[in-house]
């Protein structure tokens, strides 16, 4: 899973059209949050061995629909094979397409690419870099530590605790996520990135003052 976690969207990002590759990144987080959501539905209404079971499901469609995706025309172009990598960007664009302009400009990039130097994992710290390694990083951890998975894994818990049906609120809770991530990728190309993220942390740290208060109160 940490693999697919990593390779997926880097695989969409080499596919997808420029004009698109935002949006179907994007896409990538709305299905595995759709996929979370649908495992909290069912969860209500099956035992955890009959929803592990029906989790094989798409697992066995995703592993049998890989044979037939082609590669990523971006890796095979860095590569030097260049007959796969046309063939591979032609199926993903439709045998009708003209691909020319896309691949001259993938060729292009990938040419341009060589001549610079080799990176290396050390030159992300060096000072011109500090800035912006200090914001990806710090995203990353600031929304791992944002308290969504401590409601997600306790979410019923927290529902009985609260005097609220947990298979009510479990599935409002599923339901919630799917739109919010919906209207985000809805909007990440007309909005912006840094009122999204502003809007989302502003609504997150509130929610979570909510029911720290709320629980305190209770247990006093």
């Amino acid at each position: 899973m940490g693999v697919f976690s990593y390779v997926v969207p880097v695989f969409i990002a080499e596919i997808a059209p420029k004009e698109r590759r935002g949006v179907l990144t994007t896409l990538n987080q709305f299905m595995i949050v759709i996929g979370g959501s649908t495992a909290f539905i069912f969860g209500t209404i099956l035992s955890w061995r009959a929803l592990s079971i029906i989790g094989l499901i798409p697992t066995v469609v995703l592993l049998l629909g890989l044979f037939f995706i082609p590669e990523s025309p971006r890796w095979l172009a860095k590569r030097g094979l260049t007959k796969d990598f046309v063939a591979a960007l032609q199926i993903l664009r439709g045998k009708d397409a003209d691909i020319s302009q896309e691949a001259k400009e993938i060729q292009d990039y990938i040419t341009s690419l060589e001549k610079l130097a080799k990176p290396k994992v050390l030159d992300l710290f060096q000072k011109r870099y500090l800035r912006s390694l200090t914001i990806g990083v710090g995203l990353m951890v600031c929304q791992q530590f944002g308290g969504i998975n401590g409601v997600g894994f306790y979410a019923s818990s927290i529902f009985d605790l609260a005097g609220f049906p947990s298979a009510t609120g479990t599935i409002l809770f599923a339901i919630l996520q799917i739109v919010i991530t919906g209207v985000g990728a809805a909007l990440i190309d007309k909005a912006g990135r840094k009122p999204l993220l502003l809007v989302s942390g502003s609504g997150l740290v509130t929610g979570s003052i909510f029911t720290a208060v709320a629980f305190y109160l209770k247990v006093h």
